[in-house]
Parts: structure tokens; sequence; C-alpha cells
């Protein structure tokens, strides 16, 4: 029979401290102490040197410096040039009868200096756009943090879970041949038939047979190991108690949506669409800009000597119509409508996701404290029933039922007691806290997802430039 909600909740509490005491003493392999790695040390390398992380990293930097080469839109150009060629007019008018119909060498150079005034807010919305996409990127490598962690926090649990399971597996042999001893102990008395060891020595073998199981379980545990954190796992291990962990579901989900780096990231692919509109539809208004320059010539235009001026005033380009502007409007707020879409399709699976983890978590709770019981009650009844089975009141196939009712229960306790704690860790990571409890500063990332609105908020927004990106800590 289930537990009732008010049940649940006082087991909670209780549950959190038996668990502090028996998660720090899960360990195997004592010999190796000394190179012992702490669930920390695991997600740091995993965070720090998978290369899925490094190149979630690269990309931030990558966007960050397509923000900065934005810089070039609000400083001068200049543009040096030199012509050197041949010329021939015939322009009576212009030129006099010694340059008329001559054909002369022409050298000039010049420098030529030009300043944007006004874009129609091209600019503008370029650097927004660009700033969005940035803390994109950066959203984007908190998310991929926050699920790397998560992988490395799976792949040490279940190395510990099989090391565990291992020992059941290890101690269910044992006990298969301590029954064994028993039986020919009896067999030796003339209390029991030769025949009767022969179903010992089967669940002997059956016993063997899933020690293999769990130890090539166990090697692959190792390998996914390796993969996630890079080396492997050696010495003793043990997973932390969390302390803090939300009491209700309603403020879990709540913080969940709101924390979620995915669904940010998702909304600023939103403002980029818009400010996307602003970008297209800048060549509708006029485009000032000023312009100045010197320059130094001889034999140009085909008149005879050196020439020199300068230059200085503002143009103005104007495309006041062109085709095809209504349907370029409608396709860009299609754009729009389709990334809010997909934004409101990932805040649905953010809290669909939020409330299963909230229910896996709770649920692991009930279950380890039912398999708890169960395990008691296996316990004593796989006792009494050997001694019964000394006195002659139970079969052998009784005892041998009994042992292996109590190596599954155990079996199974292992592994929900595993999922337990790999659920805590699961609702840290679903409210974006993952990396943070373990110290990373958000995943090491350089740069605070901040930009777009510096950028926005900013009255110049060629300010934003003033960013160091700092190295990786």
């Amino acid at each position: 029979m289930g537990l009732t909600d008010g049940s649940r909740k006082g087991l909670r509490a209780a549950f959190f401290a038996f668990c502090y005491v028996s998660l720090a003493m899960a360990a195997v392999f004592p010999g190796k102490a000394a190179l012992a790695v702490t669930l920390e040390e695991a997600v740091r390398a995993a965070v720090t040197t998978n290369p899925t992380a490094r190149a979630a990293d690269a990309g931030v930097k990558a966007s960050a410096m397509e923000l900065l080469q934005l810089e070039s839109e609000y400083r001068p150009s200049l543009n040096l040039y030199s012509e050197l060629g041949a010329s021939y007019f015939d322009d009576a008018d212009r030129l006099n009868a010694g340059d008329q119909r001559d054909t002369k060498v022409y050298r000039e150079i010049g420098v030529v200096g030009e300043l944007t005034l006004f874009d129609g807010y091209r600019r503008a919305n370029t650097v927004y756009r660009n700033a969005a996409r940035l803390d994109g990127a950066i959203f984007r490598l908190l998310d991929a943090s926050e699920t790397m962690a998560l992988n490395a926090v799976e792949a040490y649990i279940d190395v510990l879970r099989h090391r565990e399971l291992m020992e059941v597996a290890n101690q269910n042999i044992a006990q298969h041949r301590k029954i064994i001893r028993q039986v020919d102990d009896l067999v030796n008395a003339g209390r029991l038939p030769t025949s009767t060891g022969f179903e010992a020595e089967e669940r002997l073998l059956a016993a063997r047979m899933s020690r293999l199981e769990v130890q090539q379980a166990l090697h692959n545990a190792n390998s996914r190991y390796l993969a996630v954190i890079g080396k492997d796992p050696e010495g003793r291990m043990h997973v932390p108690f969390l302390k803090n962990l939300p009491m209700n579901k309603r403020e879990f989900v709540i913080r969940s949506v709101r924390n979620s780096f995915r669904l940010q990231q998702y909304e600023l692919a939103v403002d980029e669409r818009k400010f996307d509109v602003g970008i297209s539809t800048a060549d509708e208004r006029p485009q000032l800009k000023l312009q100045a320059g010197v320059r130094h010539g001889r034999e140009v235009s085909g008149t005879t000597g050196s020439e020199s001026d300068a230059f200085v005033g503002l143009r103005m380009d104007w495309e006041f119509y062109a085709g095809g502007r209504d349907a370029r409007r409608r396709a860009l707020q299609y754009r729009t409508s389709e990334a809010a879409a997909e934004r409101d399709e990932v805040r649905r699976e953010v809290f669909e996701m939020a409330e299963r983890t909230w229910h896996a978590f709770d649920a692991n709770i009930e279950r380890v404290v039912l398999l708890d019981r169960r395990l008691a009650a296996a316990r004593k009844t796989s006792e009494q029933y050997q001694q019964q089975f000394q006195g002659g009141q139970r079969s052998l196939l009784d005892v041998l039922d009994a042992e292996r009712t109590y190596f599954n229960i155990r079996f199974e306790r292992v592994s929900a007691q595993s999922s337990y704690t790999f659920s805590q860790y699961r609702l840290l990571a679903s409210q974006g806290m993952l990396a943070k409890h373990f110290k990373l500063s958000h995943a090491n990332v350089a740069l605070a997802p901040d930009f777009k609105e510096r950028a926005t908020r900013s009255k110049r927004p060629a300010a934003i430039f003033n960013t160091e990106i700092r190295a990786l800590e």
C-alpha cells in the first residue's frame, strides 16, 4: 500500500538524515583510498576538459569577438588610394591647344575619410542582435555545463552503484558457499540425501553467473566514466548528501522554469528576430554620411602640371521606394512568430521535465523506504529459514528461495538508493544550480549574460564595446 502525502513529508525529513549517514559511509576498495577522487573533482574535470564543453566555450568566445568586431561600424573609415595610367582627351571646350588630343601618363594619390552619421538604425540593431546572440551563446554554454555536470554525477554514481552491486554479488556467492557447507555437514551426518547438494551447487553457479553480469556492467560503467570525466575511476568514491532541497513541487517547478538556461536562450532568439527586422528595414530610411579627403596628382584629366585639392561634405542616399518590401516585412514577422512559438514549446518542455524530475525524486524516496522494510523482513526470513533448516523444519529449497529473495531485494535496494541520490542532483540541475553547487562559477564562463540589456539601455550602442574578456579560471 502506498504512503499518504502526510507520511511522505514526515518520511522525507527523517530519510534525509538517514541518507546522510549511509552515503557518507558508501565506499569500496579501501586499498586505494590514497587515490580517491571526489565527486566535485570529477565534475570539474568533466565540465572544464570535455570536448563538448570546450566547443561550447569556443562558441561563446566567437560570439563575443563578433560583437566586438562591430566597433568598426562606429569608427571613421580612412581609405588611401592611388592611380597610374594613360589618358587621351578630345575636349576643346575644356583643354587648351597644347593639351588637346595628347596622350599623357597621369598619377594621383589621395586619402578619403568617411563617417556614417545615420543609417536607419542598422548599426544599433546589429549591435542589439549580436549582443542577444552572445547572451544566447552564454546561456547555451551554461545549459551545456549543467548537462555535463549532471552527466558526470550520473557516471560517478553509476560506478559507485556497480561497485556496491559487485559487493552484494560477492556476498551472495559467499552465502551460497556457506549453505553448501551446511548441506555437506548434514549429508555427512546422514540427515540429507547426497542429491540434495546438487540443488545448492546449481544455485551457486547461478550466483556466479549473476556476478559475471554485474562485472560486465561495472566495466561498461567505468568506460562511461572515462568518456565523460576523461580518466579512469580510482580509489574510494562517495556521494555527499545534499541539504536545502526544495520541500514542495510548486516551489521547485517555478524555480526550474525561471532559472532555465535553455528557456532563456530561446527568449533571446526571439529578441534576435526582432532586431533582424530593424536591420533589414534600415534601407527604407535615409543614409547620411560625412565625407572628407585630400588628393594630389599630375597630368590628371588631360591637363599638364600638378594639382591638389581637399574637400569635406555631407552625402545622403535614400532609396525611398523598392519592390517587395511588404513581403519582406511579413516574412520577418513570421520568423519572429516562429521563434516565439519555439520558445513557448521549450517552456512547456521545461515545465514537463521539472514535474517529472520532482515525481521521480518523490517516488525514489518512497521506493527506498519500502525496500528498507522489505529488506529487513527478507533478512529475518533468511536467518530463520537457515535455523529451521538445521532443525529439519525447512527444506533446502525454502532456504535457497529465501536467500534469492534477500539477494534480489538487496540488489534492488542498491539501485534504488543510487536513483534517489541521482534524483537529488537532478533537482539542482533542473534549477540551473548544479554547476554553482560544485563551485564552478557558472561553469567557468568569463562573461555574464547581460550584453543585450547593456546595449539596449545605453544611449550609445557603441558603449557595449568597453568589454574585457577575462581568461577562464
